[in-house]
């Protein structure tokens, strides 16, 4: 089974804070520590809770100060309800917040607007291959 980038970062990016017990919560109550590699952390841990209780949390995990903390919740929201919305967590602030308003529509029963395509979201630029870098280079 194929890993997404972002579950892939996140993986990295956990698993390289060994040695720190301060950031191995417990509990899913842990989501509003100060430190945001216990909130990421933390987010993992509602699999047990109902998802009436976990997802209005994770989906206020999206407007989360720290991007791991963001990365994190989207994929344990991708996880637990298979819905995207278009989120994209490193994207600049206003795109973040209409997907954030499309999952707060979503939780209150109204239908949300239809999510850009993933072309659409520019938040990342589009890295050319060496070859074609090679190629723009006057020698």
């Amino acid at each position: 089974m194929k890993a997404t980038l972002g579950t892939a970062v996140l993986a990295l990016l956990l698993a390289s804070s060994q040695g720190c017990g301060m950031a191995h919560p417990r509990n899913f109550r842990r989501i509003v520590h100060p430190s945001p590699m216990v909130r990421a952390r933390a987010l993992s841990l509602g699999d047990k809770k109902p998802s009436a209780q976990v997802v209005p949390a994770l989906v206020a995990r999206l407007e989360d100060d720290d991007p791991v903390v963001r990365l994190a919740a989207h994929e344990e929201l991708k996880k637990r309800t298979g819905r995207d919305f278009g989120y994209v967590p490193w994207a600049e602030e206003d795109q973040r917040a209409e997907a954030v308003g499309r999952w707060r529509d979503w939780l209150s029963g109204k239908a949300p607007e239809a999510a850009p395509s993933p072309q659409a979201v520019t938040a990342t630029p589009q890295i050319q291959p060496t070859s074609q870098i090679r190629r723009t280079i006057p020698y």
